[in-house]
């Protein structure tokens, strides 16, 4: 039985769910966005999930190495991508083949 994947991507405040809002968005969150649409295009039967802790909090809840960084280090820490429960990276924004190699990965 194939195992799904489900990769997260923990970050910090953002002004709106994709944080690619105002008058001079962020180019990594840009790139980011794109990445992860082709990425859940690529990767169907992959949940691949941003979770902002403005817009979805209870995630950083339901994840307790997550948790743990942020009390531990606050939210210098972020973002945190994390694979199936393991932290892959934190402090930065993996990139799109990052994020690829890590689900064609074999669990």
């Amino acid at each position: 039985m194939k195992m799904s994947k489900k990769l997260i991507i923990y970050e910090g405040m953002l002004c709106c769910s994709t944080g690619i809002c105002g008058p001079e968005p962020d180019k990594a969150l840009i790139q980011l966005t794109e990445d992860v649409r082709k990425l859940q295009a690529q990767f169907p039967d992959a949940e691949i999930i941003r979770s902002s802790m403005s817009f979805n909090a209870k995630a950083f809840l339901e994840e307790p190495e997550v948790l743990k960084l942020v009390k531990e280090h606050g939210t210098d820490v972020l973002p945190v991508t994390v694979l199936n429960g393991k932290i892959l990276v934190k402090q930065r924004y993996l990139t799109y083949d990052e994020m690829k190699a890590a689900l064609l990965r074999k669990v």
